[in-house]
């Protein structure tokens, strides 16, 4: 088994934009998605990220962090989870009930040991 991160891209801050009933079938829905990832052994850990990050960047030698993030886009949360290949790990991402609910994107990366 590999590990994998899914970083769930999406616009803004989709979770305030639900509207109540909206928001608690989607609670319900990723609540049994990642019920069922611990259920087989698939799911290491995930969390919602808050909206309020920083990018730090090195530019000639000069440190600046900042929220200087040029698109809408953000970086809403992720999954670190275990599978056999990537194959299998798209179909996992694919799965996550967030496509029902919020315009996302995951991306999954393969998660390597350093020296590894």
């Amino acid at each position: 088994m590999q590990d994998f991160l899914l970083l769930i891209r999406t616009e803004g801050d989709v979770w305030t934009s639900l509207p109540p009933q909206k928001l608690q079938e989607h609670i319900e829905h990723g609540t049994s998605y990642i019920g069922n990832l611990m259920k087989e052994g698939k799911l290491k850990s995930a969390a919602p990220l808050d909206k309020g990050s920083r990018i730090v960047t090195d530019n000639n030698g000069i440190i600046k962090d900042g929220p200087f993030n040029e698109s809408k886009e953000v970086i809403a949360g992720y999954f670190h989870i275990v599978a056999k290949d990537m194959q299998e790990a798209v179909t996992i991402a694919k799965a996550n009930p967030i496509f029902r609910d919020i315009p996302t994107k995951i991306e999954v990366h393969l998660m390597k040991a350093i020296g590894g």
